[in-house]
């Protein structure tokens, strides 16, 4: 069972938005890589089939290089998710802020 939030749910979500998508795992990894990420090929095509874990950092950057190539042809649909919010939440302000 995937931990909310954790890396199987982030994994699931990628496969989701991955097998829905018209691209191959090699382009998104070429993305992931040109935007600086140190897992190889073989590392990435691991962790998808959940054989392999990779650090947050990683799993965000590849979920990252989906979402912009999915962005980039327009394609509507399933995202990538990320290990962990991007922006904080509106009920989640600054204590002491008004």
């Amino acid at each position: 069972m995937a931990v909310p939030g954790g890396e199987d749910e982030q994994r699931h979500d990628f496969r989701l938005a991955f097998e829905a998508a018209p691209l191959a795992l090699e382009q998104v990894w070429m993305k992931y890589f040109s935007i600086g990420g140190k897992v190889g090929l073989t590392e990435v095509q691991a962790y998808v089939y959940a054989a392999l874990s990779i650090p947050p950092m990683e799993r965000d950057m590849l979920a990252h290089a989906l979402n912009e190539s999915l962005n980039s042809l327009g394609v509507n649909g399933r995202r990538a998710s990320y290990s962990r919010a991007i922006h904080p939440r509106a009920d989640e302000g600054q204590a002491g802020v008004n």
